[in-house]
């Protein structure tokens, strides 16, 4: 009896060891299938805070534009149906130096480092900085690259459709002689035109002519090789050749930054 009983249970734990590892492997598994699931969707949780400034008019009654405030809604249309982004609009008498700078640090300070903030403005601009409702207060690019210094998140861009914006580049702060950097991350500017050039937009328009191009690239037809993403260069070559078309040659964006030609800045759907 009790050699049976041992011959038994001889038999009950070799069968059983064999069951023990196919469960630590499958635990193992498993385990490894959730760190696989986390990480894929910790990337696609990726947000986008967009903040955009339109001005067709300003207090002082300064040559009012006629489709800025159109520029600020298309794009903050895009982006409100894109990738859960948080979208801060800023029109006309809402678009002061103060509130904009107080909308750009708070909805920036927002992001992680595996965000992207966009700010985008449509309106009128000067060597080295943009205008505001109120006429008297205007902001520098560099008070812009200051914020955007401050700011976590792993991908920055600035669209800029106003007149003279090439020269932003000539007046942001740099860190060395080399670079144009508002942190170790990504930073990508994207101007309307040259600095003596004028932005042009007409009456009778939508949107201007950079911001037409703009959201036609960000819609997917930037993708030149069908990936379903638009990247930096994809989204300079498009626009800077449609604008150009556009204007009769009068309008050459400009792009500057450091950042690498394969930035994706939005996936197509």
């Amino acid at each position: 009896m009790n050699r049976i009983a041992n011959d038994n249970a001889n038999v009950a734990v070799g069968q059983s060891a064999p069951s023990s590892c196919r469960n630590a492997a499958l635990r193992r598994f498993m385990l490894a299938l959730m760190m696989a699931i986390v990480c894929v969707f910790g990337a696609a949780a990726q947000k986008t805070y967009i903040v955009a400034v339109g001005l067709n008019v300003y207090d002082n009654g300064e040559n009012p534009l006629p489709c800025s405030r159109n520029d600020a809604r298309g794009i903050s249309r895009f982006f409100d149906n894109y990738n859960g982004s948080e979208v801060f609009m800023l029109l006309d008498s809402n678009a002061t130096r103060d509130h904009i700078l107080r909308v750009l640090k708070s909805q920036f300070s927002k992001a992680g480092a595996n965000d992207e903030v966009i700010f985008a403005y449509s309106g009128h601009g000067f060597d080295g900085g943009i205008s505001c409702y109120d006429t008297k207060n205007l902001i520098l690019v560099s008070e812009i690259q200051e914020i955007m210094r401050s700011c976590k998140a792993g991908r920055k861009v600035i669209f800029m459709n106003a007149c003279h914006s090439g020269s932003f580049k000539n007046h942001t702060r740099r860190r060395n002689t080399t670079d144009y950097r508002t942190s170790d991350a990504d930073v990508m500017l994207f101007m309307s035109s040259r600095d003596n050039e004028y932005s042009w937009e007409n009456t009778g328009m939508t949107y201007s002519y950079f911001f037409d191009r703009l959201l036609y690239a960000l819609e997917g037809r930037a993708d030149a090789n069908g990936d379903k993403k638009v990247t930096a260069r994809e989204l300079f070559n498009y626009v800077y050749a449609g604008v150009l078309k556009d204007t009769g040659n009068r309008q050459h964006p400009q792009m500057y930054g450091n950042f690498s030609d394969d930035m994706i800045v939005v996936y197509c759907k």
